[in-house]
Parts: C-alpha cells; sequence; structure tokens
C-alpha cells in the first residue's frame, strides 16, 4: 500500500511538471523564433534599403552625365541649327541633314561611350526616329507605340526619364524636347543600357547584380532581328540579356520562381537569403515611367555570414536554454518531491505528535488525579496529625472518669471537669472534619470566586501542626484588603501544598539554625494578584533552574520524591488557570510566585 501511495504520487508530480516543461519550453522556443524572425526582416529590411540606394546611386550618376551631355553637347546652338528643319523638310533634305547631324556628333558619341553612353537618338516631333547614332542606317519608323516616353515628351513638350524597352535596346532614358527660338523641333534621348548599371554596382560597391526584362515587353517592341540578344531565365516571364549573361552568370533558383515573380510585380523592392551561396538577394522591381507597370528587375547580391550566425547564435541560445531549463525544472521537480515527502513525513509527524499529546494528556489528567489523591491523603496525614492530640486528651480525660469512679472519688465537679474536656476534643475533631469535608468538596470541577487570604489561612491551619512539629515556622504577610481570584479551589489548594512541602522537605534536609517559610499576598501594579511563598532552606542549585518545572526532575531520592508535583503545579497554573508561577532565588532560600488575575 504505501509503494502504490508513493508510486502515485511521483506519477503526479512527473505528469505535472512534464505538463508545465513542455509549455515553458514551447513558450520560450516561440519566443526565440519570433525574436529570430524579427532580427532577419529587420536584417533584410536594411540590405533592401542598403542595395535600392546603391542602385539610386548609380542611376543618379547616370542621369547628371546625361544632363551634362544634353546641356554641353546636343542643346547647342549649332545642334539645333541643323536639326530646326528636319520635320519640315522632304526624304532628300532630311537624309542630308541626318547625314550633317551624324557626322557633327559621331566622333563626340564615340568619346562619350566612355561613360557607358549607350544610345543618343533623335526624334521628330511626330515621334519618327530620325537618327540613331548607334545604328544610323535604321530611322524613319514611328515610336509611338513602342515608346511611351517619346511620345510623351513630344506631346507635352516636358523632360522625362526611367527604364524602357526599345526596337533595338533596352536601356534607362532620358529624354529631352528640342526647342529653335521656341519652337518645338523634336526630342533626344541619351540613354545607358543595363549592362552599364551592372558594370558601376560592381565598380562601385563590389557586388554582383543581374538584370531581367519582362517578356511581352521585349517580344512586343523589338524588331525581329534584335530578339536573338535575349535568353529566357528561369522566372517564366523574365529574359536575360545576352552580355549581361557573358559578363556575369546569373545564381539559379530552382524553387520559390511563382511566389517572387508574383512579388516583383508588387512593385517593392526585396530580399531573400541564397543559403546555398551564402548570400542576400535584393529584387528591384523596374517600373514604366508612364503607366508605373513592372517592366524590368535588378537582382543585387551581397555576401551575407549575418544570417548563417545568428541563426548559429539562436541554435546555442536555444540549446544552452534547454539544458538550463531542463536543470532547473528538474532541481525544482526533485525539491517538490522532497517537499512532498517532507509534507508526507510531517503530516505522519503531527498525527504521531498529535497521539502522543492524547497520551500524555491522558497520563498528565491520570497524573492530576493521582495529585489530588496525593494531596487527599496529605490532608488526611496532617488530620491525621491533628487529631493526635485531641484523642490523647479524650484517652486521657475518659481514664480518669473511670478511674474516679472505680474508687468512689467521682463527684460532681471532677464528672463536669471531664466530660467538658471530651466534649471540647470532639467538637474540635468535628471541627476538622468538616475542613476535610471542605477540601474534598473543592476538588469539583468548577470556578469558584474566593478570597485568596481566607483560603490560604485555611490551607495553612491545617498543615501548621506538622510543620510545627518539625520546627518550622508559617509567617503570614498579607495585605489587610481582601484579594479575590476566580479559580478551582482544589487547584490552588493543590499547588500550595506542593510548594509548601516541597519547601518543607528542603527545610528538614538542609536543617537551618532557625526554619521559616513567609508567605505574602499582593496586587501588583498590572492589577494581577501574587501570591508568594519564601522559605530559607539556601535556595534551588544554578544548574538545576531550568529543570525545576520539567516533569519527573528531582533532587530527592526516588524513594522520597517522584518530580511530579512542582510540574503538575506549573500545568496547572498556567494551563488551566491561565496565571503564572515562576521562582527565583532569595537571599537564604527560593521563592515561589502565583500570579493569577483579579477577580472584583
Amino acid at each position: 500500500m504505501k509503494y502504490y501511495e508513493r508510486f502515485t504520487m511521483n506519477k503526479s508530480i512527473v505528469t505535472r511538471f512534464i505538463f508545465v516543461y513542455i509549455f515553458f519550453l514551447l513558450t520560450i522556443t516561440t519566443i526565440f523564433y519570433f525574436n529570430y524572425q524579427k532580427t532577419i526582416e529587420n536584417h533584410f529590411q536594411k540590405t533592401t534599403k542598403e542595395s535600392f540606394s546603391e542602385y539610386k546611386a548609380v542611376y543618379d550618376r547616370n542621369k547628371q552625365i546625361a544632363d551634362l551631355i544634353f546641356q554641353s553637347e546636343i542643346n547647342t546652338n549649332k545642334i539645333l541649327t541643323i536639326f530646326k528643319d528636319a520635320y519640315l523638310s522632304n526624304k532628300e533634305q532630311r537624309d542630308e541633314i541626318r547625314k550633317e547631324l551624324y557626322e557633327v556628333l559621331k566622333e563626340k558619341y564615340y568619346k562619350l561611350k566612355a561613360f557607358n553612353l549607350r544610345q543618343l537618338h533623335f526624334h521628330l516631333p511626330n515621334n519618327d526616329s530620325f537618327l540613331r547614332m548607334h545604328r544610323p542606317q535604321k530611322y524613319g519608323d514611328n515610336l509611338s507605340h513602342i515608346s511611351e516616353t517619346v511620345r510623351y515628351v513630344n506631346q507635352n513638350k516636358k523632360y522625362i526619364h526611367g527604364f524602357e524597352e526599345g526596337r533595338i535596346f533596352n536601356g534607362f532614358r532620358f529624354i529631352y524636347p528640342l526647342f529653335f527660338r521656341n519652337m518645338h523641333i523634336g526630342s533626344v534621348e541619351i540613354s545607358f543600357n543595363s549592362l552599364a548599371m551592372i558594370k558601376a554596382i560592381k565598380e562601385t560597391y563590389n557586388k554582383n547584380s543581374h538584370f531581367l526584362i519582362k517578356k511581352d515587353v521585349v517580344d512586343k517592341k523589338l524588331f525581329e532581328d534584335e530578339k536573338s540578344n535575349y535568353l529566357q531565365s528561369q522566372y517564366k516571364e523574365f529574359y536575360y540579356e545576352k552580355e549581361i549573361v557573358s559578363y556575369h552568370k546569373p545564381l539559379l533558383i530552382k524553387n520559390n520562381t511563382k511566389q517572387l515573380t508574383k512579388k516583383i510585380y508588387e512593385g517593392e523592392p526585396f530580399s531573400i537569403f541564397l543559403e546555398k551561396y551564402n548570400i542576400i538577394k535584393t529584387f528591384i522591381p523596374i517600373k514604366n515611367p508612364i503607366n508605373k507597370e513592372v517592366v524590368a528587375v535588378l537582382f543585387i547580391c551581397k555576401s551575407d555570414s549575418f544570417i548563417n550566425k545568428e541563426f548559429k547564435d539562436i541554435v546555442i541560445l536555444f540549446i544552452c536554454t534547454f539544458f538550463g531549463i531542463s536543470l532547473i525544472f528538474y532541481l525544482f521537480y526533485l525539491q517538490k518531491r522532497a517537499n512532498e515527502k517532507l509534507k508526507k513525513i510531517n503530516n505522519e509527524l503531527d498525527r504521531r505528535v498529535d497521539l502522543e499529546i492524547k497520551r500524555n494528556r491522558k497520563k498528565d489528567i491520570s497524573l492530576l488525579k493521582q495529585s489530588k489523591m496525593a494531596a487527599i491523603t496529605e490532608m488526611l496525614a496532617h488530620i491525621a496529625h491533628q487529631w493526635r492530640q485531641p484523642l490523647n486528651v479524650i484517652s486521657t480525660s475518659s481514664s480518669g472518669l473511670i478511674l474516679h469512679k472505680e474508687m468512689g472519688k467521682l463527684d460532681d465537679k471532677s464528672f463536669e471537669l471531664y466530660t467538658k474536656s471530651i466534649s471540647e476534643q470532639v467538637q474540635y475533631l468535628s471541627k476538622t472534619i468538616d475542613k476535610f469535608k471542605e477540601f474534598v468538596k473543592d476538588q469539583e470541577d468548577e470556578k469558584k470566586t474566593i478570597c485568596l487570604q481566607k483560603k490560604v489561612d485555611e490551607i495553612i491551619e491545617i498543615v501548621q501542626a506538622s510543620f510545627e512539629d518539625e520546627g518550622i515556622e508559617i509567617i503570614k504577610k498579607f495585605k489587610k484588603e481582601n484579594l479575590f481570584v476566580s479559580i478551582h479551589t482544589g487547584d490552588l489548594i493543590q499547588v500550595v501544598l506542593n510548594i509548601l512541602n516541597n519547601a518543607k522537605d528542603a527545610l528538614i534536609k538542609n536543617n537551618p539554625k532557625k526554619k521559616r517559610i513567609i508567605i505574602t499576598i499582593k496586587r501588583k501594579k498590572n492589577g494581577n494578584v501574587l501570591l508568594a511563598i519564601y522559605d530559607n532552606a539556601g535556595g534551588i542549585p544554578q544548574e538545576y533552574a531550568e529543570k525545576v518545572f520539567d516533569p519527573y526532575f528531582t533532587t530527592k531520592h526516588e524513594a522520597v520524591g517522584t518530580g511530579i508535583s512542582l510540574y503538575l503545579s506549573y500545568e496547572i497554573i498556567t494551563n488551566q488557570e491561565k496565571g503564572k508561577i515562576y521562582f527565583k532565588n532569595k537571599d537564604e532560600g527560593t521563592k515561589f510566585y502565583l500570579e493569577l488575575k483579579e477577580s472584583i
């Protein structure tokens, strides 16, 4: 049965701890996971922002170069004078103007290519291509449905820039309206191809990048003989440019291309981590400057050890936390099990203590009864001692009465004398019997309000004869004012007799020159009544002082004392009467104090 209870208890503790442990571990794991995700997300955002800033820096630099070329080389009086009549001229005149314009710009164009210039393209106000410096033999095609930017500039006579696919090349285009003496004569495009962007990012930031162009844009706009310059990418809806692939081979991503394509079309930059290559790849969607649709995407790749390091750190932290929590829970489990075991032991001890207390209480009750019987016996002994003298007187008087009768000398006077003496002694004996009956009556359980001085007087009167026989004087020093206490009278008699008898035994043993016991009764300042019994028997040795009220402690021989009287006196006064009992060694002896609450 005990084994089963112990097994059940351990099983309950283990089950609770496992539940709490799993819950706590899952909570910590969730916190770690979300913190890790947040850290990675912040790192992605930081990298995305950094890559976009690098792209914008290269783009803005190309824009500055385009503005410089336009202002210094194109928007000049010489060029504008040549080009001003192209729109209103016939075919032969246009050919002459085209040839002249080409010859004037040819040398400058090739020099400007050192700045990664890709196209220098003049358009007429009706959006017809007039001169392509990169392909001068191709002209005359209308760009209204091919180039939204050209149409926008000629229609609104405003500058515009952005990425756009053309009939031959794609590029980052900067298109300016041309005016001669405030008259609109056409527009010019200065553009840089995507390869120039890739090279600039590599040279400036030492980062590999790549460029994809939307497939349907290429298919709709390019001349047929130019489409061979493009390759299908791993993203189904986008092309690579051959020259960019030749310059830098792209990293292949086999999975999630559909999801990534969908995210590209959302139009906002974002980053992913390629664990295989240990790099962060940032996607920067490129939008058409007119309709704002995504037409291309720029990839910028950055070597990165942060994510792997952060992952390793979080794994190490998790492992350490796991073992730490496991150890803490194991220690808590051991403590809990020990506490449960200790609790069970304490309960068992409490049960045993309660049982022992009950046994001791029964024992104390038995001892108390024995003590009361002993007190009655003691009282009988004192009464017997008191009866000895009157019985002797009665015996002598009766003997004298008989003797006078036999000798014939019994007269009325002698008869009256002897009978009177016998009557007085009988009355004395009757009075003594009444006192004993009162004493026995005082052993009842009910509390009574009594005058303490009167009750102590009665006790002294009963025991005084036996004390005087031992040469012991009892001196009373009572206050004249009667002091009342509520008490079990039998308890008071028993305690006073115990203290007086102990004092008597000590005086007989130590035999001082003049044996005396002084009894005082007074009211204390706190309102309690103090009964003090002082003897001159030499006092209690200091080594016994703390044991005086212990059960079975005695300094007498085993045949003489049991060590119960003062223990029972202490129990009676402190527990039953809610008073105090204590002693002090004073001068030549010991002074016992009984402190009781006054009853008014």
